[in-house]
């Protein structure tokens, strides 16, 4: 498993951790950052280009994501 797949698979799992955010999801970022130091500290020290890819793509999905969910919470509120 590369070091971007083990860094996605512990930040789902923290993730997942939580029912709620509340009204500021932002401020679990520094939370977050903290608990995967080690898996962002490996990434930096192999330095590989196919991390980086994996890491763009993985941040792509998250924001089409987001948007297909903001567009289906548009649908009901209209």
């Amino acid at each position: 498993m590369s070091r971007a797949t083990q860094l996605f698979k512990k930040l789902d799992k923290l993730l997942s951790k939580h029912d709620t955010f509340g009204d500021s999801p932002e401020a679990f970022v520094d939370e977050m950052l903290e608990k995967l130091d080690n898996e962002i500290k490996a990434i930096h020290d192999k330095n590989k280009p196919e991390h980086w890819a994996a890491i763009y793509v993985e941040r792509d999905r998250a924001r089409i994501k987001t948007a297909v969910l903001n567009k289906v919470m548009d649908r009901s509120s209209g």
